[in-house]
């Protein structure tokens, strides 16, 4: 009987236990169940609200300062709020004006925009965050017609080009390297946000961390020769100063030049098809006639110009060649015709001294005709104030002839380069396969990039035009080209370079 009552006694209270929880649930049951919005900053709960859109309301209200400084209708939460919809039993909620006050203190709130973000081949490069997305298409276009003439990029934009034109540019496959993607979104205040296009412009031209300096014009000042003194390339003063529409513009004194070096954070390719008609000079030659005097000296052939139709393409990024120069069409209108003089040669004596009279045979160019100067001596290179001691010849061609600009000893050659030159590549210094040329007096020319097919030796006495070498794309170079220097004093060895056009002038 004792083992049959706890058996009861057992059943009785899990009975009651069961009726105890059941009436418990429905109790629970009978009780409310609010719905309410867990409120997260950088991840951590700051409170709890019953209405998400007066907590969305009340910050709208009371930002009008960020409303008055960009001037938009709406100021919204931060990025990194997060509201949760949850529901539970008697939760207590946050004070609303808590909840703005703890977000606030974070002065991290948002307005509605663009997010710009731009790619290279190695991933995102920058961002950019507008309110109005035509100013960034303003600033793009402004940077392009940095370095594209307005009419011509208004003609290709518009499909208006006349290819039926004889002579002119024809400008192909105009577009930026890098990708671009725009979308609409939450900026937060506390980003950079670009209000206008010429501030923007600026940035994209001159870099991010482009600081403003200026210089006042003084009496004599040209803008070549502002840009020789702050060591940057004169279409740098041109971009930086869009009223000036050429190097030749005059200058007022007391004018504000804005000095800065152009390091393009987006890069712009075009092609350009260019036809020109060319005039190409004569070369001066010297005939010796030992029946005349010294003293004598008669042109006996007049010299005559020649004169091409030539057509170019290249590709520019940033105004800046950016692919060796190809002709696509060469047409003689005029061969030219070399300009003979003829002197004497006969010597003379006095006081019983041998005395000769020649008054030399000047500089021939060092390529074949058809060329291009596709680079300027000076401080050629945007952004890096790096001066470039002499120029680049191109267009005749990989394996084309060059030739010595004058009489001279041969003091230096290089030729242990590939002949597939790259940027950077430090073979010959940079130069290549070269050649160094002493023309007595000082005077000193250089030929760099060559093929390593060397005609001359070191030691070697060369006349004026003679071949020595053939053009290429060795040691720090991006295409077919010869750079030509010419310099007083050795220019392996502390040398001062100077203009080769100098020579023809």
């Amino acid at each position: 009987m004792k083992r049959k009552g706890k058996i009861i006694s057992i059943i009785l209270s899990l009975i009651v236990i069961c009726i105890y929880f059941t009436y418990s649930s429905y109790e629970l049951i009978d009780k409310d169940i609010s719905k309410i919005y867990n409120i997260y900053l950088s991840g951590d709960i700051i409170g709890a609200v019953s209405d998400k859109d007066a907590l969305y309301d009340l910050i709208d209200e009371k930002q009008q300062v960020i409303k008055d400084k960009y001037n938009v209708t709406n100021v919204y939460p931060p990025n990194d709020l997060e509201i949760v919809e949850t529901y539970a039993y008697d939760r207590e909620v946050s004070n609303l004006e808590e909840i703005y006050n703890k977000i606030e203190e974070t002065q991290d709130f948002t307005i509605m925009g663009y997010e710009i973000k731009v790619f290279n081949d190695t991933g995102e490069k920058f961002t950019i965050n507008v309110l109005d997305k035509n100013v960034f298409k303003e600033a793009l276009d402004m940077f392009i017609l940095a370095f594209v003439d307005e009419e011509d990029y208004l003609d290709y934009i518009n499909n208006n080009q006349d290819e039926s034109e004889e002579y002119g540019l024809i400008y192909t496959n105009m577009d930026f390297i890098e990708v671009i993607t725009i979308k609409e979104t939450f900026i937060s205040v506390n980003d950079k946000i670009y209000e206008n296009s010429s501030e923007l412009v600026q940035d994209l031209l001159f870099g991010f961390n482009f600081e403003k300096r200026n210089y006042t014009v003084k009496e004599g000042d040209t803008i070549e020769s502002i840009a020789e003194d702050f060591e940057l390339n004169p279409q740098e003063i041109l971009i930086a100063n869009s009223r000036y529409s050429s190097v030749d513009s005059l200058l007022t004194i007391g004018d504000e030049i804005l000095i800065a070096y152009v390091i393009p954070e987006i890069s712009f390719s075009y092609t350009v098809n260019e036809t020109s008609r060319e005039e190409y000079d004569y070369d001066n030659e010297i005939v010796r006639d030992d029946t005349k005097p010294s003293s004598y000296s008669q042109i006996t052939t007049a010299g005559v110009t020649g004169i091409s139709k030539i057509t170019r393409e290249y590709t520019s990024v940033n105004g800046e060649l950016a692919s060796s120069v190809e002709i696509k069409y060469d047409e003689v209108i005029r061969e030219k015709v070399n300009q003979v003089t003829t002197k004497g040669k006969k010597v003379s004596y006095s006081w019983g001294w041998e005395v000769f009279q020649d008054t030399g045979t000047g500089w021939t160019w060092p390529t074949e005709d058809r060329y291009v100067v596709t680079s300027a001596f000076g401080y050629r290179e945007l952004g890096g104030g790096k001066k470039h001691n002499g120029i680049d010849i191109s267009g005749t061609g990989w394996g084309s002839k060059i030739f010595a600009a004058n009489d001279g000893v041969v003091t230096y050659v290089y030729n242990g380069c590939s002949n597939n030159g790259s940027y950077p590549n430090s073979c010959g210094s940079g130069y290549g396969n070269q050649i160094v040329i002493s023309h007595g007096n000082n005077v000193y020319t250089i030929y760099a990039h060559l093929l390593n097919s060397i005609l001359v030796r070191v030691g070697q006495s060369v006349s004026r035009g003679q071949l020595i070498g053939y053009m290429g794309n060795s040691g720090q170079s991006t295409g077919t080209h010869l750079h030509f220097g010419v310099s007083t004093g050795d220019p392996r060895n502390g040398g001062t370079f100077y203009n080769p056009r100098n020579l023809y002038r």
